[in-house]
């Protein structure tokens, strides 16, 4: 009994104490420490709580999982090549774009930054980008590239010399006006064109049925861009006219008369410069260069240079045309002259439809001749009036085109009573490809 008393004294005093120590009112700061410790417990409790979630369920999914044997990979044989093949090494990005191999594989462009090229290459085509840009850019809404570089071409090329002269009065004989003209030289041909560059033959029908040298020769070369055309040529011809009127034999009617005694040679250069050169091709219409969108026109200025030979041996007309003339003494003529003339005009593009193009031009030129000593008039500057005309009609059937041409160049001579009008008339009918 006594001892049970002595336990409980033990008791209540113990928790009189512990009552008495923890009554004490805590500082700020303590009970500031205490809720944190009090927060964190309880934050932890909740932490330890996921990660176990999260252990179970990977234990879980272990269970689940069944492994599996590795597939052994396939081996694959190759077998070696013989002795006589040829092994291509891989080729780098330098040998992929290098110029020759992509030529080889049809994909070349000049404009392609990518492609390497040789020094001496890579300056040329530099110096061709920028040609290209300065003297061959147009206005996309009204002239396009036609996107192919190479063109072949079969040509039908017919030319014919005219002349109109009157010759002054003699005595009781008044002046006498007379046209002649040469036989259509016709010649086939055939082209191969890359970008500006043109290399051909034609060959004259006339050997053909004659079996003789032709007496006459002509040779053409033409430059065109954006911004103007240049034109050489040079017509030739030995064989003589035909006589078409002379003054009133055969009542004035329109005859045919071989006259041997009229021999021409004529060199001369072109080059005029397009105003409406953003809008306006010459070449979609002349060498199938550029489709035409719009129609549109524009006015043209340049020089004309050309050196002329002409005679005419009246000794040789015949004799039923000297008989109706008794009293005149034909003289032989010699024309011998440069000339230099200012040369302007207008040309239009007429788009009929979208593949159908038809083009006029017309550029008359005035300037100065000087005469030569040898000439009828000695050594002399007179003035000088030209004129030539262009028509054209091109159609395009997607990489295929047709087309035909006509063009005429003309000069006027006149001093005193005597005045002369020559002229080369030129026909030619086209069929081609690009590519």
């Amino acid at each position: 009994m006594k001892q049970r008393i002595l336990y409980l004294l033990i008791a209540f005093a113990y928790t009189t104490l512990w009552s008495f120590v923890f009554s004490q009112e805590l500082t700020p700061d303590e009970r500031a420490m205490q809720d944190v410790y009090e927060e964190s417990e309880k934050e932890g409790d909740e932490a330890q709580k996921i990660v176990d979630d999260v252990e179970n369920y990977g234990y879980k999914l272990m269970d689940d999982f069944e492994p599996r044997q590795p597939e052994e990979a396939p081996s694959i044989r190759a077998e070696m090549p013989g002795d006589g093949t040829e092994i291509i090494p891989y080729s780098t990005t330098r040998d992929q774009r290098w110029w020759w191999t992509l030529f080889k594989q049809h994909k070349l462009s000049m404009q392609d930054t990518t492609v390497v090229w040789p020094k001496f290459l890579q300056f040329c085509v530099d110096v061709y980008n920028w040609g290209d840009r300065t003297f061959n850019t147009y206005n996309p809404e009204y002239v396009q590239s036609t996107g192919k570089r190479w063109k072949v071409r079969i040509v039908s090329d017919n030319w014919l010399d005219s002349y109109a002269l009157r010759l002054p009065p003699m005595g009781q004989t008044g002046a006498i006006n007379t046209t002649m003209s040469s036989d259509v030289y016709a010649n086939i041909g055939a082209y191969i064109q890359y970008m500006a560059v043109s290399i051909g033959s034609s060959y004259d029908i006339q050997k053909i049925f004659k079996k003789t040298e032709p007496s006459h020769k002509k040779y053409e070369f033409g430059f065109i861009c954006a911004l103007f055309n240049a034109e050489l040529y040079y017509h030739e011809n030995r064989g003589g006219v035909n006589i078409r009127t002379f003054d009133k034999v055969n009542e004035g009617k329109l005859m045919k008369e071989y006259f041997p005694g009229v021999n021409m040679y004529t060199l001369g250069f072109d080059a005029y410069y397009f105003f409406n050169n953003k809008k306006y091709s010459q070449g979609a219409a002349y060498n199938f260069a550029k489709y035409q969108l719009k129609s549109q026109g524009s006015f043209m200025l340049g020089l004309s240079i050309t050196n002329q030979r002409l005679s005419f041996d009246f000794s040789k007309l015949p004799e039923h045309i000297k008989e109706k003339h008794p009293e005149y003494d034909f003289r032989n003529l010699y024309f011998h002259y440069n000339s230099y003339a200012i040369l302007g005009g207008y040309g239009y593009n007429w788009v009929l439809a979208p593949k159908l193009l038809f083009n006029a031009t017309i550029m008359p030129s005035i300037g100065f001749s000087h005469y030569y000593e040898d000439s009828i008039e000695g050594n002399k500057y007179l003035l000088s009036l030209n004129i030539q005309g262009k028509l054209s009609l091109t159609y395009n059937l997607g990489n295929y085109f047709f087309g035909i041409f006509g063009n005429m160049k003309g000069h006027y001579y006149k001093q005193g009573k005597t005045s002369l009008f020559s002229s080369i008339e030129n026909f030619s009918a086209y069929i081609g490809l690009r590519f």
